[in-house]
């Protein structure tokens, strides 16, 4: 009879631990989404719930930007990944790598693949296998001080890197600098593919130390020392471009057109004198954007679902929602076409114009590959070494070929 008792009580245990999980509701993460888009969010997750009343409730949780990487490293470590978790390419590789992510290219109908822009949905992909679905895009712009060009006798803003270059020399006769690169970012990394270098064999070797390679890096050694950008180029990243234009010092900035909202916000003044041209681009006249994406954990207990809220979030009526309150782009090729993203009007609008111009043309220049953060680590710290004169430009990218092919 106890033991009878004991098989029972179990029984329940495990029926009340199946029932648990089956109710637990589905874990979403995002980068840095709150507080700005908490309620377009917050509509979006519950018509999902709504739409697919067995999903449940919506456990969201938003995760800084600087905290996501280790914290998704982490838990997957843990086994505690949520089930649909918001990455970019870069990050996402990391687990791709570790065959931590649902594979896609099955999940998700090909129909359902076709409505994203085709170099996007490429964007998401290691060793052949898709990893995540397209979200939300930027395309970079050059946003510029029309006063201070007027003031270097200049007319346009620069289109090519030779162009920057002439227009740099200019712009410091006036005692400002045109504008301060970032290495903090892929800014740099992606000016060598636009230049026509190629970074890694398909083998996953150094390609780099090659004549546009070579040529690339020349470029940024010579800038740095004929003291046409700032000093603070090797010590300072984006956040110090933005304020050197918002203050002023420095004529261009290269970035995403989101950040006019910010200048808007911060230096009205110059708001009212800041133009916006299409990308610095070279010989190949490629264009870059810069994708975020939604992976599913293969730790999702219900992948089916997961798969299904990932796309719901996507698609054209929801991306399109959130392009027009972030002055963001959506991946999907449908809600491009909305006549917001033609609209005239002040600098935001221009750079949200101008960007949107790129899309249909523009792509993640450097796609994901395993260990893409010490590549662009090791180009770096080599690089940087050839701009203080410790070494040959040369010399520089073969210490970065031999410190890349023992990664």
């Amino acid at each position: 009879m106890r033991r009878r008792q004991m098989v029972m009580g179990g029984a329940l245990v495990l029926a009340g631990c199946a029932k648990e999980q089956a109710a637990r509701p589905l874990e979403f993460w995002t980068m840095q989404l709150k507080p700005d888009h908490t309620a377009l969010l917050e509509k979006t997750l519950a018509q999902f719930t709504r739409e697919n009343p067995s999903a449940g409730a919506i456990s969201w949780v938003d995760v800084p930007w600087a905290d996501m990487e280790s914290k998704i490293l982490a838990a997957t470590a843990a086994g505690t990944a949520p089930d649909v978790v918001n990455l970019n390419p870069q990050f996402a590789v990391k687990l791709a790598q570790r065959q931590a992510l649902l594979p896609l290219d099955e999940a998700v109908a090909p129909e359902a693949q076709a409505r994203y822009f085709p170099s996007l949905w490429q964007a998401n992909r290691l060793g052949g296998i898709t990893f995540g679905v397209p979200w939300y895009v930027s395309t970079q712009v050059t946003i510029y001080n029309k006063d201070l060009l007027k003031k270097a006798s200049l007319t346009t803003a620069p289109r090519t890197y030779r162009d920057l270059q002439t227009q740099a020399q200019a712009i410091r006769r006036t005692g400002k600098y045109a504008f301060l690169p970032t290495f903090d970012t892929a800014q740099v990394l992606e000016s060598f593919v636009k230049m026509g270098a190629t970074l890694v064999s398909p083998e996953g070797k150094a390609s780099f130390n090659s004549p546009a390679g070579r040529a690339a890096a020349q470029y940024w050694v010579d800038l740095y020392q004929a003291q046409l950008i700032p000093r603070e180029s090797l010590t300072e990243g984006h956040r110090k471009a933005v304020e050197l234009y918002q203050a002023g010092e420095t004529a261009l900035l290269l970035t995403g057109p989101q950040f006019l909202q910010g200048i808007q916000k911060n230096a009205p003044a110059l708001a009212q004198i800041t133009g916006v041209a299409p990308q610095i681009t070279g010989v190949l006249k490629k264009t870059n954007a810069a994708a975020m994406n939604l992976v599913i954990p293969k730790a999702t207990t219900r992948p089916e679902l997961a798969v299904q809220l990932a796309l719901f979030i996507t698609n054209d009526t929801n991306q399109l929602a959130l392009a027009k309150a972030g002055n963001l782009l959506p991946s999907t090729r449908q809600a491009a076409q909305d006549s917001f993203f033609t609209m005239a009007g002040d600098a935001a609008t221009e750079g949200r114009r101008v960007s949107a111009q790129q899309l249909a043309t523009a792509a993640v220049l450097i796609p994901p590959f395993t260990n893409l953060d010490q590549l662009q680590q090791i180009l770096y710290e080599e690089l940087q070494g050839a701009m203080l004169a410790k070494k040959s430009t040369a010399q520089a990218l073969r210490d970065a070929t031999t410190r890349w092919d023992l990664v």
